[in-house]
């Protein structure tokens, strides 16, 4: 699959690319003003946010732990390690820390970018990023893992009533219930890791409600987080690595939705 398929308004309100590297042991707040200085004035929204943990995809023993996608933090932080730069559109979103570089593309007006116009952008700003530590004389950047993140939103409402009606929305994550007859579904939630064979990777998903901002209504949020190793027996480069990322994401995002929603997403012939 080379492209994301021809939807006219699907279900996606957030995608964001990311890219782990070790430490840049001399990187310093003063860096950040640094760099976020020599962006055009588009880029006008800073603010300060705690530091990511890093994830490694390891496969010599057996996956433990939760799922991590990419998060928003813009209250005060008492450990400023991340930089978060955002656009005048509020639209884009750069994250900056010593150890990852992360680009967000956020549901606005207009339509989804798709992928190939986003990795691109990715691409140009963290080269951009690599430049200027070599400028700043900060060292290498030596990356050491990919990471893409796809959040799709179902608003109450608007695509369900009720819990129950979830295995009509995503037949390929929730089956059919079978409980005693005078129970009522109330709330559900869910998780699910796969490797990406052979161990190239692993998509994380999650399902479970939540709210979009500026919405008042209650959304069944699908979060999926694709990431794995470059070099050392991962993907021989950032960009083979988000693409491998991308199709695997994609392809379960179409094989885990119903038909009827991928029809009524397609744009008018």
């Amino acid at each position: 699959m080379s492209d994301d398929p021809e939807f006219a308004n699907p279900p996606v309100v957030e995608l964001v690319f990311g890219v782990q590297f070790s430490p840049i042991v001399k990187l310093t707040t003063g860096h950040f003003g640094w760099f976020w200085r020599q962006l055009s004035d588009e880029w006008g929204e800073p603010a300060d946010g705690p530091p990511l943990p890093d994830q490694f995809e390891l496969f010599d023993r057996p996956w433990r732990g939760q799922s991590r996608g990419v998060e928003l933090r813009l209250g005060p932080s008492a450990i400023p390690g991340r930089f978060l730069i955002g656009n005048r559109d509020k639209d884009r979103l750069i994250q900056l820390q010593a150890t990852q570089f992360h680009l967000n593309w956020r549901k606005r007006a207009g339509s989804y970018p798709r992928y190939s116009q986003l990795v691109g952008e990715f691409e140009a700003m963290f080269g951009r990023f690599v430049a200027f530590t070599r400028e700043a004389g900060l060292g290498e950047v030596l990356v050491n893992q990919w990471e893409l993140t796809y959040i799709d939103a179902f608003p109450k409402g608007e695509y369900w009533q009720d819990p129950v009606e979830w295995s009509g929305l995503l037949p390929g994550l929730f089956g059919t219930l079978r409980v005693a007859d005078d129970l009522r579904l109330e709330h559900r939630a869910a998780e699910w890791s796969y490797v990406i064979a052979p161990a190239r990777g692993r998509l994380h998903i999650a399902a479970r409600t939540g709210h979009l901002p500026d919405d008042p209504r209650e959304s069944l949020m699908l979060q999926m987080t694709a990431r794995g190793p470059v070099g050392k027996g991962g993907s021989k480069t950032l960009r083979a690595g988000l693409d491998l990322g991308h199709e695997a994401a994609l392809s379960t995002f179409l094989r885990v939705t119903s038909e009827g929603l991928q029809g009524s997403w397609r744009a008018d012939p």
